[in-house]
């Protein structure tokens, strides 16, 4: 999951999500697995969606050390990857890779979208360098179906100076969501249109909330399958809610001049330009004025410990794949090399291997941001963009009404649990669950 506001994707996110979970995929079979025997040669077909990390550079490189193989990549915008992907497999055309937001990764595993690449994901040097949650969420049953290929993770960043003024130390960040708060309270009474805290959190603020829910253990969701339950109405998850109300409510948490809707990149561009004190958000809107800010490993729990919501994309195989040999290569190249984990840096994201990752990391800025992805979570559920990233779906509805509207976050929360939790019985019987 790309953190920018233009990325966090409207209805029809969760409508082709349905639309893939509704489909007979001809040609698709769960349990398929993938024979990658022999050299790679031939032709490789590679889709990516946009908005997620670019693999051009990283096919390049990957051609140049591999001159019997040529990759074919496509881009596809965002919000008709799922519908495609679908037809395609229905039409048994599906592309040999796909690398996709990582909260999908559930529903195409499950629908018999991905080849089973268990054997083979065994036999990695580095499988346990990976990002875990990364690895988790592309595990169904036991058996691997995709691995994280480029990655980010919300985190707590502050303005140094700032702090200064305010009286603060800039080398103790606040270590809990009421410390936040303390701290924005002083940084917002410099006046001089200093705004005390933003936040990127998307809608009803998964992207920086959930972190602050997980700090101690807390859930959103159970384990994924036909019996997972939404827990939203968890002391964690009521608290983070009520503690947003207060901040919107208080004026702490910058405005903009939509109604109803977090400050997004209007607010990491006013933190950019030195205007707001604490930010919840992704580092790479931030890293072009690194040294003005200080950075946390994730984000700060309502009682404290802290959490990240591990976003990015994961890469699989389709269970379609024609050219599995020449798949599997570029797969294993792009999560296992240090030259792709060096582009995946100049761009930006984070390679998946932390181990790789950390060696890389020159400075404090990047270490954090690698400690970020090792305690990084995401919510499991192949209904996840019905329950939680549709803006019309029941947990943006319902915590943006206690947010920004002050109702009570217990009522609405219930509320919003039982729509979830009939959306994911929904969702698991059109599989078959």
């Amino acid at each position: 999951m790309t953190m920018k506001t233009s990325t966090i994707r409207r209805t029809a996110v969760a409508a082709a999500a349905l639309t893939v979970a509704a489909l007979a995929l001809a040609g698709c079979s769960s349990s398929g697995t993938a024979d990658s025997g022999g050299a790679a040669k031939g032709t490789v077909t590679l889709w990516q969606r946009d908005g997620g990390v670019d693999l051009t550079d990283q096919v390049k490189a990957y051609e140049k050390a591999n001159p019997g193989v040529t990759v074919k990549l496509s881009t596809i915008q965002a919000d008709q990857y799922l519908t495609k992907l679908a037809n395609s497999a229905r039409a048994g055309s599906v592309p040999d890779l796909v690398s996709y937001d990582i909260v999908n990764t559930p529903l195409l595993a499950t629908q018999g979208l991905l080849a089973d690449v268990t054997d083979k994901v065994k036999g990695l040097s580095n499988k346990g360098d990976l990002a875990p949650a990364g690895v988790e969420i592309g595990t169904l049953d036991g058996k691997n179906f995709a691995l994280p290929v480029a990655l980010t993770g919300s985190q707590m960043f502050w303005n140094k100076s700032l702090f200064t003024k305010a009286g603060l130390d800039p080398d103790k960040p606040p270590t809990s969501l009421a410390e936040v708060k303390a701290a924005a309270q002083k940084i917002q009474a410099l006046g001089g249109g200093v705004s005390g805290f933003s936040t990127l959190g998307g809608v009803g603020q998964a992207w920086t909330g959930f972190p602050s829910s997980w700090a101690k253990s807390g859930s959103v969701l159970t384990a994924a399958g036909k019996n997972q339950k939404a827990e939203f109405t968890s002391p964690e998850l009521v608290g983070m809610v009520d503690w947003y109300q207060d901040m919107w409510k208080s004026g702490l948490m910058q405005k903009t001049d939509q109604p109803n809707q977090d400050p997004g990149n209007v607010g990491q561009e006013n933190a950019l330009n030195g205007k707001v004190g604490i930010v919840f958000g992704g580092a790479n809107t931030l890293t072009a004025k690194k040294a003005d800010f200080g950075s946390a490993v994730g984000i700060p729990g309502v009682d404290g410990g802290s959490g990240s919501f591990l976003g990015g994309d994961e890469i699989g195989m389709t269970a379609g794949a024609k050219n599995t040999t020449g798949a599997w290569s570029l797969m294993k190249w792009l999560v296992s090399s240090k030259q792709a984990a060096k582009i995946d840096l100049s761009q930006g994201w984070i390679a998946p291997d932390l181990t790789v990752a950390k060696s890389l990391a020159t400075d404090d800025w990047s270490k954090d941001i690698v400690d970020t992805l090792a305690i990084g979570k995401l919510p499991k559920s192949i209904a996840y963009n019905a329950v939680i990233n549709d803006p019309n779906g029941p947990w943006a509805q319902q915590s943006q009404k206690v947010i920004f509207q002050g109702a009570d976050a217990k009522t609405a929360l219930a509320s919003a649990e039982k729509q979830a939790n009939s959306l994911i019985e929904q969702a698991y019987s059109q599989v078959g669950q």
